[in-house]
């Protein structure tokens, strides 16, 4: 058999552990290098194996599947795509209930497992071999059997399958069974003779695989090597996006923001601090009077001259301008006045692999240089209103303790996806940044950063703090209302 025609994914489950997105978000949709998990299994599907069909069994938050599916059916995929409502009784009886629409054999992977890496086709290699197969189901050997215990264990005789265990307390051996499977239409067979499991009450997928073995010896493993991620938690979805994003991350392009306005005591400062720490830097500019761009040009400096409509704080705006502009897939802002240094990168760019967006905190008391602008006014407020962000999304549940740093890291992707919610023109613009990152069902990251002198610094005033701090109020109401009355599309 040189190709499989017909591909089923599972993609219905409510994914009830890798709560709290999963309230929000379907598993399948997590997205691994700005892909949906379903749009890569489907990849998958039709490199390896050509398939012409795919069913997607769909169930909880069934809405935004069929969205996903509408989508990557216009995206230019060469096979169609058709949704098929789950039984509810669990993957076995959901699969089951294709048995009208398919008469030849095909390929199952679950709709929450992600392959990197991965020679799949083996299942072709599998087939020629034994082409009187009733079915084969793809394993991987791993020395961690804690894995195992999340999913199934294998006995072989050769390639045979001997015997399978659903979540087995002492694995037999390093086995690890996969959710890839490769089914004749003897499965629809052998489904209605194996009886519910005590345990869950419904038929498990295990327990036909495992009645077909032993009552055809027609069960073959298919050896597979392949980075699996069975994605049950939240963590097992961080760890899949970190080890992805940490094997591909010397390819990765990173761009520095830095907007300007007349400063040309510090800058040169700053430039020399990041130069040989980033693919390029760019300067966006507000029509400086001072030396500022002279110095930017002397460093090869990228400068997008940024026009003020009239004398107000438009960091805001200035900032998106640049990230607008920026070319490199991992994007960098920091402030131009000398308080923050490179040797806080290395930090940040590490834990980017894990989220979409890092910023730092200025509240560690030991990090924050004698004789600095950030009192213990400034910090408490910054703390205070940290905290309202984590009250008002606490469902989401962030952790801030700092409103108004300037000194962060995000993906072009991830900044994209949230630029057309941001709105603030002013200086507190990375609030709403943060804010809009939980409320798109993403990942903000707070780490403790040095915090040097700026140039330039001003006294920061009670009445300063109280200002401030009503606007942030305002910025933090403002996006809370909009989730608790959403605006009605046309």
């Amino acid at each position: 058999m040189n190709k499989i025609n017909i591909g089923v994914i599972a993609a219905a489950g409510k994914g009830t552990r890798a709560y709290p997105l999963t309230t929000f978000v379907p598993k399948p949709l997590f997205r691994i290098e700005n892909k949906s998990i379903l749009a890569h299994n489907i990849d998958l599907m039709v490199r390896k194996f050509g398939v012409q069909k795919i069913y997607i069994l769909v169930g909880h938050l069934k809405n935004q599947m069929i969205e996903e599916i509408d989508r990557l059916k216009f995206s230019g995929l060469q096979v169609k795509l058709e949704a098929a409502e789950w039984t509810t009784k669990g993957l076995a009886s959901d699969v089951a209930s294709l048995e009208n629409r398919i008469t030849e054999p095909f390929l199952t992977i679950l709709g929450d497992e992600f392959y990197y890496k991965t020679d799949h086709e083996m299942f072709l290699e599998t087939y020629k071999k034994f082409p009187d197969l009733v079915a084969s189901i793809g394993i991987v050997n791993t020395s961690i059997l804690s894995r195992i215990r999340k999913n199934y264990s294998v006995e072989l005789d050769g390639l045979q399958i001997k015997n399978l265990v659903e979540k087995p307390e002492n694995p037999m051996n390093n086995l690890l069974g996969l959710g890839s499977y490769l089914f004749t239409p003897d499965y629809f067979k052998y489904f209605k003779e194996t009886p519910a499991s005590p345990k869950s009450g419904v038929i498990e997928i295990t327990d036909v695989i495992d009645k077909m073995a032993k009552s055809t010896g027609k069960v073959y493993a298919t050896h597979l090597k392949s980075e699996y991620y069975n994605i049950n938690s939240m963590q097992d979805y961080h760890a899949a996006v970190y080890d992805i994003r940490n094997d591909k991350f010397p390819s990765y392009k990173t761009s520095l923001i830095v907007p300007t306005k007349n400063n040309d005591r510090s800058i040169s400062d700053v430039l020399t601090d990041f130069k040989d720490k980033v693919h390029e830097i760019l300067l966006i500019d507000a029509d400086s009077k001072d030396n500022t761009i002279e110095i930017a040009n002397s460093f090869k400096a990228r400068v997008v001259n940024f026009s003020l409509e009239e004398e107000v704080d438009n960091l805001g705006r200035q900032i998106r301008e640049g990230l607008e502009n920026a070319t490199g897939d991992i994007l960098i802002v920091v402030s131009p006045d000398g308080s923050f240094r490179s040797k806080d990168l290395p930090k940040l760019m590490e834990y980017i692999k894990d989220c979409d967006m890092v910023i730092g905190t200025r509240t560690t008391r030991q990090m924050i240089e004698q004789g600095s602008n950030l009192k213990p006014l400034s910090r408490f407020i910054n703390l205070f209103l940290g905290k309202l962000v984590e009250v008002f999304w606490w469902s989401q549940e962030p952790r801030f303790t700092d409103v108004d740093c300037k000194y962060m890291v995000i993906w072009k992707d991830s900044f994209l996806k949230v630029n057309p919610s941001l709105i603030v023109k002013n200086r507190f613009y990375s609030v709403e940044m943060m804010i809009e990152i939980i409320r798109h069902h993403m990942r903000c990251i707070e780490i403790p950063i040095s915090y040097f002198k700026p140039v330039q610094s001003k006294e920061y005033r009670l009445r300063d703090a109280i200002l401030d701090a009503k606007k942030v109020i305002g910025i933090i109401l403002r996006k809370k209302k909009e989730d608790l009355f959403p605006k009605k599309e046309n």
